[in-house]
């Protein structure tokens, strides 16, 4: 077992040892207690913190520069070693609340995870429905790097808009992958762009006389009518000729480079927690397995300040995530990295499983066949493995992810309806029904198994709540395993006792069955006497004769109401 790190600002100090508590865990199990021991963890008497104020002024940063090929190759061969020889062992997200939730900040706005989302909203996004149909459009630069082609436009209200071209061997691929990835993950609550699948046709652009592109070196030259055909020539048309892209409005502000896989921005004062041990940042590795999406690098994250209106020469900083188009298998199509997501694009461990086994190793993905369905990558759901994924390069972060981060993105994961899927799905404006129903489903079928295999791997039990009932308090929980129909109830139960604030039992012993919903409610418990009625009401569960680290609730009464409330939820 570890120790808690209390770095968010809802807790307070450990008081005991994390260790020495979860060792007493195991003796009690292991001799048949009624209840695990608390630990020594106590959290202060206030609300949970749910908005981290991360945009205080700062002068505008500078431009981090785009890596080169020497951050490309330590990235790629070097970084796992680093990694591999430290041995961190488990290290705990640094950012998360008391209750073990991330605060909406510059880097993560939560959603779908704390209200009512719409499919409408899904569907819409973060934008405005993408460029003014007013045309044409004038291309004012041909886009630089990626290996997508694509130009920037200017439209009739003066915004501009990356425009991203299909490749003519993938047809609506990239770019449906495009959107319903970036919807899906701003519903999560990930500040994106704004993405919009766009028709149009030749006649609709207009290259503006001064149009630029820039060669490897930087310089930039004038794009000429005639490169602007070539590049037409590579794009793949809709069924009725069109020409089809997606259009990414350019955020607002000023763009100063993507953010590290670790540490923090030093000319940022707002930023103070290690990117690795972000839970939002780590637990990206969830989503993007959901979602197929490998192609994590710094280079598709962007800073971007902002100035302050009332103060010139002064703003924040927005940390975004971008360029999803290599999502929904879309790296696999046409036979390349058909390893894609299983493993990166080096591996240490299956080039010398391959080498030792004189390439008779059966890799996890062979075998397994591309959709024939128009806009479909190599993406189903038949062989997908949860807990088994690759970003294509080594992606610092995700290295540290560990269950709680995990169970935190599988939480908000299981709030996702398939009506905010098949929303995502219908933005991404397929030609074919059946490609829109076949990714609708299997979106459903990988969610379904993310969902049951981390909640697998810690108690899920979560949604704490507390009220005054009677001469006691009713608490209340939910077991996310059973409210999701992953688990049987009849082979539940909840072994639960309450201790006060210096750990001694209240005499509070309650045996609770599983029930379907996955509701957990017990009335009648007395709060303890002291420490504005601090109390600790721990859960054990034990399911299939499995016996999971225990959960305790910290509640207390509010002591300007009187009522009682959660104060903090820990985790073994």
């Amino acid at each position: 077992m570890r120790s808690k790190r209390l770095n968010s600002p809802g807790r307070a100090r450990l008081w005991g040892a994390g260790r020495r508590a979860g060792l007493a865990w195991l003796i009690c199990v292991a001799a048949g207690c009624t209840a695990a021991a608390p630990s020594g963890l106590r959290f202060y008497n206030h609300v949970p913190v749910t908005r981290v104020e991360d945009r205080l002024p700062i002068a505008k940063p500078l431009e981090r520069p785009g890596r080169g090929t020497r951050e490309r190759l330590t990235e790629t061969f070097l970084q796992p070693i680093r990694h591999g020889l430290l041995l961190p062992g488990e290290i705990p997200a640094h950012n998360t609340n008391s209750l073990g939730r991330v605060p909406d900040s510059s880097w993560f706005q939560n959603r779908i995870g704390v209200r009512a989302l719409s499919a409408q909203e899904v569907e819409r996004g973060p934008g405005r429905g993408g460029p003014d149909q007013t045309k044409p459009w004038t291309v004012v630069r041909a886009k630089a790097g990626g290996t997508t082609p694509g130009f920037v436009i200017e439209d009739a209200r003066g915004d501009r808009y990356l425009i991203k071209l299909d490749l003519l061997h993938a047809p609506e691929v990239e770019s449906g992958a495009e959107v319903v990835a970036q919807r899906l993950l701003w519903a999560v609550g990930y500040h994106v762009p704004d993405n919009q699948v766009v028709h149009f046709a030749r006649r609709d652009l207009k290259l503006d006389a001064r149009a630029t592109r820039r060669l490897a070196d930087g310089t930039k030259v004038a794009f000429t009518q005639a490169e602007l055909e070539e590049l037409l020539t590579l794009t793949a048309r809709t069924p009725g000729g069109e020409l089809r892209a997606v259009a990414s409005k350019y955020l607002d502000g000023e763009p100063v480079g993507g953010y590290s896989m670790q540490g923090v921005r030093e000319d940022d004062r707002n930023d103070r927690v290690p990117h690795e041990h972000r839970r939002e940042v780590r637990a990206q590795a969830v989503f993007f397995q959901w979602l197929g999406h490998t192609d994590v690098k710094v280079d598709n994250t962007l800073d971007m300040w902002t100035e302050h209106p009332d103060k010139p020469g002064y703003g924040h900083l927005t940390h975004y995530i971008l360029d999803f188009s290599k999502a929904l298998g879309a790296w696999g199509v046409g036979g390349y990295f058909e390893h894609d997501g299983w493993t990166a694009r080096f591996d240490y461990l299956h080039a010398l499983g391959s080498l030792f086994t004189l390439g008779l190793w059966v890799w996890p993905w062979e075998g397994i066949e591309p959709s024939s369905l128009r806009g479909v990558g190599r993406f189903e759901a038949l062989h997908f493995q949860p807990g088994y994924y690759s970003s294509a390069r080594p992606y610092v972060p995700f290295y540290y992810m560990d269950r709680l981060d995990a169970l935190w993105a599988a939480d908000i994961l299981a709030r996702l309806r398939p009506e905010h899927i098949a929303a995502a799905v219908r933005a991404g404006r397929y030609s074919d029904p059946r490609t829109s129903a076949y990714l609708v489903a299997t979106l459903l079928a990988r969610q379904r198994a993310i969902l049951d295999h981390w909640f697998r791997q810690v108690s899920p039990l979560s949604d704490f709540t507390v009220r005054a009932s009677g001469n006691g308090w009713r608490v209340c929980g939910r077991d996310l395993s059973l409210a999701h129909r992953f688990a049987d109830a009849d082979a539940t139960r909840y072994r639960i006792e309450a201790f006060d604030h210096g750990g001694a039992p209240l005499g509070h012993r309650r045996e609770l069955a599983g029930s379907p919903r996955g509701d957990i409610c017990q009335d009648g418990l007395e709060p303890a006497e002291l420490h504005d009625g601090y109390t600790l009401v721990v859960y054990t569960l034990t399911r299939a004769n499995k016996i999971y680290p225990p959960v305790t609730v910290h509640v207390a009464r509010d002591p300007s109401s009187g009522q009682p409330r959660v104060v903090g939820v820990e985790r073994r």
